[in-house]
């Protein structure tokens, strides 16, 4: 009996990695962080011409007539900011802080300052991305938001990745979150 159980859950671990999509590993150097995403009913999409040598990963989103939903990028040439959007929920920022370092750190510390307002409640806090709830104190009312801020370096300038400042449901943010982790400099041709 004991071996029918191990090939029961050895099967079901093989068809578990078998199925899915695309995996990405992620480790800070050391073995105490490896966070494995999935980018199943995810697209990578290019910012270059937007002017932005970036690629990163974006949710497949479809209407309630099941038609798809593509992005828009909103930027101004000579501008900092690039805006993503995909429908009305997902807003993404991605932001030009040139060669400032440090800048999820510092973000800590302004939400650290806004305490007397809100509850801040990580659900992710690494190095290079935060995500986090954030409520009115007890009796206050109003209902809990949801927030991701990450940075990354791209052509040696650091971009800051972070949801809009009202936030979004608990998915949208956690999408953004792999859209985060996924952001890197691009490599070949434009897409």
């Amino acid at each position: 009996m004991k071996k029918v159980f191990h090939l029961i859950v050895l099967f079901a671990t093989l068809s578990l990695t078998a199925c899915g999509g695309e995996e990405a590993v992620e480790s800070d150097g050391s073995d105490s962080t490896v966070v494995e995403l999935d980018f199943a009913d995810m697209n990578e999409i290019s910012l270059k011409d937007n002017g932005l040598n970036m690629c990163i990963m974006l949710p497949e989103v479809a209407s309630s007539t099941g038609a798809s939903i593509e992005p828009s990028i909103e930027h101004e040439d000579g501008d900092y900011l690039w805006n993503v959007k995909i429908g009305s929920r997902f807003h993404l920022i991605i932001e030009d802080f040139g060669k400032e370092k440090e800048k999820v750190v510092n973000e800590k510390k302004r939400l650290d300052d806004l305490q007397t307002i809100f509850n801040i409640e990580y659900i992710i806090d690494e190095p290079g991305i935060i995500m986090y709830k954030r409520t009115l104190h007890e009796g206050l009312g109003g209902k809990p938001s949801y927030h991701c801020y990450g940075e990354t370096v791209v052509d040696g300038y650091t971009y800051v990745l972070r949801s809009h400042e009202d936030g979004s449901l608990k998915p949208i943010i956690e999408d953004m979150e792999k859209t985060i982790r996924s952001a890197k400099q691009c490599t070949g041709a434009a897409s």
